[in-house]
Parts: structure tokens; sequence; C-alpha cells
């Protein structure tokens, strides 16, 4: 009698555990914390871009729809950097020397000047500073009463409020240029808003969440300019943790 409760109890609470995995009842709407660390690269850059390490926080909001199913519209600002480098060229004047070190003289009885011209790396860093907005819809699976595994997928917008060039300091000969930074919007080529497209896994246990994401720009967030000549389509992956209430 006490094998057959056992078994009636197990199989009871199998089926159940089956059930909640992909269809649980205690499903409802909640809001939720989150900060990711964000690395942001180039889709096109080739070697003008590489890849930089940045930050978003905000709140989401989690909304069954069927099953275990959910919407999951969120809000938050971020700050994205992108290191980039540019080869530019200034021109070297030599003076013709005798072997004496004396100049040498030309028929006017100037000094004979050659020029050369010099190539040297200009590096830079380009800050974005904006709010984001993801909309995505996503499903999870209940292994347990307080453990969810979370696959997702759905469009990003960012709306990019700040978007500035730091370019470093050269010195070089001829040539000396000290570090300053200046606003890259309108004839920077940068816009003021840009899509992706998210993709991630998450895991929640209890109340906590972690989760590795990755957006693929879809829109590019700067067009090719003289200064920084190369389009620019924002790529980030993200590991995020949140909190939800």
């Amino acid at each position: 009698m006490a094998v057959a409760t056992a078994l009636v109890i197990g199989t009871t609470t199998a089926r159940s555990a089956t059930s909640y995995m992909f269809d649980n009842p205690d499903n409802t709407t909640y809001f939720g914390a989150r900060i990711a660390l964000d690395i942001s690269s180039a889709a096109n850059g080739g070697g003008a871009y590489s890849n930089k390490a940045g930050f978003s926080a905000g709140v989401v909001y989690n909304i069954p729809l069927w099953m275990n199913l959910y919407f999951e519209p969120g809000l938050s600002v971020f700050l994205n950097n992108f290191g980039c480098s540019s080869w530019q060229t200034t021109t070297v004047q030599i003076p013709n020397l005798n072997p004496d070190g004396t100049p040498v003289l030309g028929p006017d009885n100037q000094p004979i000047i050659d020029e050369k011209d010099f190539s040297y790396q200009q590096d830079g860093t380009i800050r974005n500073f904006g709010f984001r907005i993801p909309m995505i819809v996503g499903y999870h699976f209940d292994f347990a009463e307080d453990v969810k595994v979370h696959v997702y997928t759905g469009p990003q917008l960012n709306i990019n409020l700040l978007a500035r060039y730091h370019r470093e300091a050269v010195y070089v000969p001829t040539h000396e240029q000290e570090a300053e930074t200046f606003g890259i919007f309108g004839t920077g080529g940068f816009k003021t808003l840009d899509f992706q497209w998210n993709f991630g896994v998450g895991l929640t246990w209890q109340t906590y969440y972690l989760g590795l994401g990755g957006a693929w720009g879809l829109t590019h967030m700067k067009s090719s300019t003289e200064m920084l000549p190369r389009d620019l389509r924002r790529n980030l992956f993200s590991i995020t943790l949140g909190y939800n209430f």
C-alpha cells in the first residue's frame, strides 16, 4: 500500500513538474531591474573600429501571453564606447645638407628643401549615451518552482542623445595635436535613432536573474564622413544581472 501511494505521489509530482515546465499557472506580470556589461563592436567597421566596454541599466515589465510565452518591453539608459583609428599624413620638410652640415643652396642662394609625406596613426574613442527600448518575446522553461530558463528574441530601438569623439594626443615631426573632444552628430555622421535585433538566454533563480545576450545592428548608427570614413552598425554582447519584484 505504501509503495502504491508513493508511486501515485511520484507520478503526480512528475506530471505537475512537466506541466509547469511548459505552462505554469502561477505566471503573473512583474517588474524587473536590470544592469548589464555591454561589449560594443562594429558590424562593418573593418580595422577602423575596435571593441570597447560600456554599460546599461534600466527596468523591464514581464507580461505573460500564453502558457510560458511572454512579452517583455523595457527601458534603460546606456553608455556604449567604440575604439577607432585612422591613418593621417603630414608633410615634413627636410633640408639638404653639405658634408659639413651647412645647408645646400640653390641658384637663388636659398636652402634647398625636400618635402616628404609622413604617415601616422590617429587613435580615438566614440562615446555614445542614450536610451534603449527592447521589445522582446520569450519563453521560459520552469525546471523547478524557483528555477526558470529563458530564451528570447525581438527588436530594440536605441535613442542616441549624446555622441562625442575623443581624439588622443599625437606628437610627430612638425605636427603636434593635443587631445580634444567634440560632438559628432550631423556633420560627424551620427544618427539619432538606430535599430537592433536582440537574442539571448537567461536564468531566473527565485527573484534573481542572470542573462547572456547579443544584439545585431540592423541600421547604421553613423554614416561615413571624411574624419571617420567608415559606416558603423552597432553590435552588442551583454552580460546582464537583474532582480524581479
